[in-house]
Order: structure tokens, then sequence, then C-alpha cells
């Protein structure tokens, strides 16, 4: 077999493809399947051109008894790793997320137990209309874990370390679905949560009705309940996934005036102004280091949320190109 700089059209290719690769500081030999979708991205061409670099690279990988990074096989593998990894990544921010989350103590914590179980949902992969239409009853617990059935299938398994297991995350969320079927009354259910103590709900009837369930900012979610639309639900997982959770104002306490008593209502009550001199940019500028704090935690977030598109995209157009060509080339 001819060596690479001798076959004819391969040589050209091939001399191109190791100077790009001296460029952009990657291997050329052995060469990855992401390495040679770059390579293509970078150099445009015909389909007949580009399919010709690819059988030049494949030659002389093949002439060096190395694994041919520009067939199919290769480049399917490579996607498939690709968006596993994307989806390992996706799944730790936002089981990350939801250890922050309150599960106790006011009605935040009505949030959070959902908010918990939308985020655990999306890490295992569904889609934000499949969570949507998720039912309870297709929801189940396995020791720690919880099985997704109905048309998904998908077991969320409980990982080391956790804060919370996905079976209690799931049981949390149930219990108060469960209390509000029969209770639709916000202020029992902020009692319960209070308490951090749910009635024994053993052998109260387990009725269908949609996993995502709309919240209003005082805490009301409707009766009978209804699902949340896809986008409400993209709407909560994206906040949670760039750090940047949705801010609900605190629910007013109600307040009894005992008549017979000497202290004032709130609003008569008199307190003595302190008068501070500030830097007339005082506010301005934390306000506008706040923003640039925020603004560069999503950077890094979308930085590497376009990296993995990026790879994803050119591996796919790759693939596309060689479609027919693999078969040539066995």
């Amino acid at each position: 077999m001819p060596p690479i700089t001798t076959t004819f059209g391969y040589s050209h290719a091939w001399s191109l493809f190791t100077d790009w690769c001296t460029a952009a500081e990657q291997d050329s030999l052995p060469a990855s399947p992401v390495t040679v979708a770059e390579f293509l991205d970078e150099n445009p061409g015909s389909d007949a051109v580009q399919l010709r670099r690819v059988s030049a690279i494949n030659r002389a990988h093949r002439d060096a008894g190395l694994p041919l990074p520009g067939r199919v096989t290769s480049l399917r593998l490579a996607l498939d790793s690709v968006r596993a990894a994307r989806i390992r990544h996706r799944e730790e921010r936002l089981r990350s997320a939801v250890a922050a989350l309150p599960a106790t103590g006011s009605i935040e914590a009505l949030f959070g137990r959902r908010d918990a179980v939308l985020l655990l949902l999306a890490g295992a992969g569904l889609s934000y209309t499949a969570i949507a239409s998720l039912d309870r009853t297709d929801v189940s617990v396995d020791g720690p874990d919880v099985w997704i059935g109905g048309g998904h299938r998908i077991r969320i398994p409980s990982q080391s370390g956790g804060a919370s297991s996905p079976a209690q995350l799931w049981d949390r969320w149930a219990e108060v679905l469960q209390f509000s079927d029969r209770y639709p009354s916000t202020a029992l259910l902020s009692e319960q949560l209070h308490r951090n103590s749910f009635p024994d709900m053993g052998e109260w009837p387990r009725r269908p009705g949609p996993v995502a369930v709309p919240i209003d900012r005082w805490g009301h979610m409707p009766f009978p309940a209804t699902a949340m639309t896809p986008d409400s639900v993209a709407v909560v997982v994206r906040a949670h996934f760039t750090g940047a959770p949705p801010r609900r104002a605190p629910r007013p306490a109600r307040r009894r005036f005992d008549e017979q008593s000497n202290e004032l209502p709130a609003e008569d009550v008199v307190h003595e102004s302190i008068s501070v001199d500030l830097d007339p940019g005082y506010y301005e500028r934390g306000i506008a280091a706040r923003r640039r704090a925020h603004t560069g935690m999503a950077d890094v977030t979308g930085l590497v949320d376009a990296v993995e598109d990026r790879i994803e995209a050119l591996l796919q157009r790759t693939l596309d190109l060689l479609g027919s060509v693999d078969a040539a080339e066995s």
C-alpha cells in the first residue's frame, strides 16, 4: 500500500490537516473524531472536498495501524459520549441546586419541595413536555431510588454523598400533593410545613394527577390540581440551572391586635429615624457589583453550554456528511 504522501489527491489534504492541527495545538496522529469535525468546520469546502479530506485522514491512520477517527462508527460513539457527558454535567448541576432548596419551615418550602422534584426529573433527562405531562401514579420509589414508569421507564438512582435521596425528594412532594387533594387549604398546608409533620396518609386513596403543579406567589395551588405548562417548567428549571432561582415575596403574616393590651399596632409605633450620609453613588455601585457577579456566573454556565452545543453540532454535521461513506471504506 503506498504511503499517504504518494497517494493521489491525499497528500495536500493530509498536509492541510497536519498544519491545522499544529496551529490548533491538536494531535494529528492519532486524531480524535472531535478534532476531525473541528477541522472540517474551520476549513469549509464542498461535500466532495470534505469527503476526500476525511478519507486522507482515515488513510493516514490506517497506514499507522490506528483507529480511523473519520468513520461513522467512531463519530457516532464520540457523539454519544458528548451527549452522555452533557446529561451527567446537567444532572450534577441540578442536584447541587436541589441541595440548597428548603423543605420545611415556610411557604418557601412548598416551592422548594416542588422545584426539587422538577430538577430531579430534568436531571434524569426528561424533557419539559414530559415533566409537564407526567402523572403522579407513574412515579414510585424503590428503596432510595425513584422509578418513572408509564412510557418512560427510567430509574433515578441514589448517589453517595447526597443530602437527600431521590426517594426522599419525591416523598416530600408527594405528601404535599396527597394532603392538598383532601385539604385544599394553604393555611393548613403551611402549618404542616412549619411543623414538618404531615398526618399518616397511608390509608388515603392515591389519586391520579399532575406532578408539576403551579404555585402562585402566596403558596396557593389550583384545586383540582392542574399541570404546569412545559414553558413554565422550563422557566423554573433554567432559573435554578443558571444559579438564579426565582425570588418570591414572603407572605405577610397575619397579626392579631389585643385591645386590652398596651401593645400598639406596628403602624402606630414611632421609631426614631437615624440619618446616615451616604455617597450619592453608593447604591448604584452596589447594584452594579451584584449585577456583574451574577452576569459573571451566568457567563461561565453559558460558555460551558455553548462549547458542548458546538461540539455536538459539529459531530452531528460530520456524521451526516459521512453517512454514505463508511461502507465504501470498510
